[in-house]
């Protein structure tokens, strides 16, 4: 039974509960519509305020996606890195953590990550990682494209290929932010160094698909800690001439990537 309680809070919590253990349970899945406000209010023996708390909870947790107009209403959502993504971008705008801190996670999570893709990735796996890589490289010989999103998808494709949800989770997450402060720098210089993060990912790929672990690690690693000094660079010089805002320099040097590359 839900709490005898004048508490709309505790009331919502409740009813969030119930709802949680149901997905968990298997009983919700993605896409499912949840009963409007009304009937789940009728359902649980309370108010419409509670019910509709509850949904906003779930909502902030990822969990809910609340749609308006005709067709509209609170349906499960496909489990997916925004929540995460948008925890870590709160604490970027506090000032809580920096562009700087970002990158210095990606280099210690990425290179592993790639191990475990050379280990696990599956012939389909594959197949999708170089269909990702060769729109890349297509993209990277037309001067006037920007290659930066499909440079994204070749990492977020690169972890599909580890089969380790938390991994996926947290790599999505990080390439979105890196994406947002990337996206403040001015085309030109978004795209001197484009080709050379093609070269690393053709090199990154092949280790990948001769199932070649180490290397595909060792690849990675240098990768990574390439773009950790070029973003770095590039950042205090765009904030040094205009291209995008002073908040976007790093607010201290980061280690380099090669103090990272003892296996732990």
């Amino acid at each position: 039974m839900l709490p005898n309680s004048g508490s709309t809070h505790r009331v919502s919590d409740a009813i969030a509960r119930r709802i949680k253990k149901q997905i968990s349970d298997g009983r919700l899945t993605a896409g499912h519509k949840l009963p409007a406000e009304r009937d789940m209010a009728r359902q649980f023996k309370t108010s419409r305020v509670s019910v509709r708390e509850a949904y906003r909870s779930l909502e902030e947790l990822g969990l809910l996606r609340i749609r308006r107009g005709a067709e509209g209403g609170a349906f499960i959502a496909k489990f997916d890195h925004e929540p995460v993504r948008r925890s870590l971008s709160l604490v970027l705008g506090l000032g809580r953590t920096s562009h700087e801190e970002i990158t210095e996670a990606r280099v210690l999570l990425e290179p592993s990550i790639a191990r475990l893709a050379a280990l696990r990735a599956r012939p389909e796996d594959v197949v999708t990682l170089e269909q990702v890589l060769i729109q890349e490289e297509e993209e990277v010989r037309r001067p006037a494209a920007d290659s930066s999103t499909t440079a994204g998808q070749f990492h977020r494709a690169v972890a599909n290929c580890a089969r380790n949800m938390p991994l996926v989770v947290l790599m999505n997450a990080l390439a979105d932010l890196t994406a947002e402060s990337v996206s403040t720098l001015d085309v030109r210089i978004r795209s001197r160094h484009r080709r050379k993060n093609c070269e690393y990912h053709r090199q990154i790929f092949e280790a990948i698909r001769a199932h070649d672990s180490e290397a595909a690690y060792t690849l990675m690693l240098a990768h990574v800690g390439d773009i950790q000094d070029r973003v770095g660079r590039t950042m205090k010089q765009a904030a040094r001439t205009g291209f995008c805002g002073p908040s976007a320099a790093p607010k201290r040097a980061a280690p380099r990537a090669a103090a990272n590359g003892r296996r732990r």
